[in-house]
């Protein structure tokens, strides 16, 4: 496997989870080449190309020749010199890494290509969730642009190019194992209570290792034995719902919010609306989401290694099936 297969197969496999559909994001993708064609001059020089070829605003390849051949990656859930030249002593001591591969993509320059193109699944989630989509398309217009641009501290980058290491981050398509795994136990195993969700979710290896260590999933806001009502499964699209886009998802009948993180603005909202609030840990949440693309690449490519950092930890489901 090379670095650009892994790459191109994080993108397939993300485009086919994603809730707007394929055909949406290819659409997405034909405006926007025709967005680039019609700019000159400065405005055409700053416009980031790749988002012609991958709807992922939050997965890039950041440093590194594109064709290196991997047979083992350093993976950590927040990656930054530590782990860059972790990486480059490690092949002083027998284990060579061949690819550094970050999940969240804010600390690094360039990973962050397009907020635009990471929160605009917002408005589809919220819409399939009963938002009326005038409400949910002003809601998230509001949050993108009090969010900034493209990331540009290139200090972590420019470590990695010094090491020539290559480098990259996954985590749109990553996010997207766990989005579809949430919404497969809400259809299939059926939770009725608060605490059903936090047993499930607890019995995954990834919080388990999180357990023993003091942390498991939590009730931020209500009781275990809370009826669960419908919930709004939030582990895509880069960010938690602001207070008020989380108004318009109680609005819509939301009776528990199921995300990896909370505030107490959130909480404030759910206390007065009467929703519960169920938090998996982030890091283990984070970790699903990668070892299912893991699994699924080494089902595509065969077996390569990988080196626990940054709060990563590896789980093979492939015996599962």
């Amino acid at each position: 496997m090379t670095m650009r297969e892994l790459y191109e197969f994080a993108i397939e496999r993300g485009m086919a989870m994603d809730p707007r559909g394929e055909e949406w994001l290819r659409d997405r993708m034909a405006a926007l080449s025709r967005e680039f064609d019609s700019l000159t001059g400065k405005e055409r020089s700053l416009f980031e190309q790749e988002r012609l070829h991958n709807p992922f605003g939050d997965t890039r390849m950041l440093c590194g020749d594109p064709d290196t051949e991997v047979r083992r990656l350093l993976c950590g859930i927040n990656i930054d010199g530590a782990e860059l030249l972790l990486a480059d002593r490690l092949r002083d001591h027998g284990r060579p890494v061949d690819l550094v591969v970050a999940h969240h993509a804010s600390a690094q320059g360039g990973a962050v290509a397009s907020r635009e193109d990471v929160l605009w699944a917002q408005v589809r989630m919220l819409t399939d969730f009963g938002v009326a989509e005038h409400v949910a398309d002003k809601l998230i217009r509001t949050a993108a642009g009090s969010m900034g641009g493209r990331s540009t501290d290139y200090r972590f980058n420019q470590i990695a190019e010094a090491l020539q290491m290559p480098f990259m981050t996954i985590h749109g398509p990553a996010d997207l194992y766990l989005y579809c795994e949430g919404h497969r136990i809400l259809r299939e195993e059926q939770p009725r209570t608060v605490g059903d969700l936090v047993d499930i979710c607890d019995s995954w290896p990834e919080v388990q290792w999180m357990m023993d260590r003091g942390l498991g999933t939590s009730v931020a806001v209500g009781d275990p034995k809370n009826p669960l009502g419908k919930v709004y499964a939030c582990f895509y699209g880069g960010w938690n719902p602001t207070p008020e886009v989380f108004e318009a998802i109680c609005d819509a009948g939301c009776g528990t919010l199921w995300v990896v993180d909370t505030s107490e603005a959130l909480n404030e909202v759910a206390r007065r609306r009467r929703v519960s609030i169920v938090v998996i840990p982030h890091m283990p949440a984070d970790n699903y989401g990668l070892n299912r693309l893991f699994d699924d690449a080494m089902r595509r490519f065969g077996d390569f290694d990988i080196v626990e950092t940054s709060n990563f930890v590896r789980v093979d489901r492939r015996a599962q099936g």
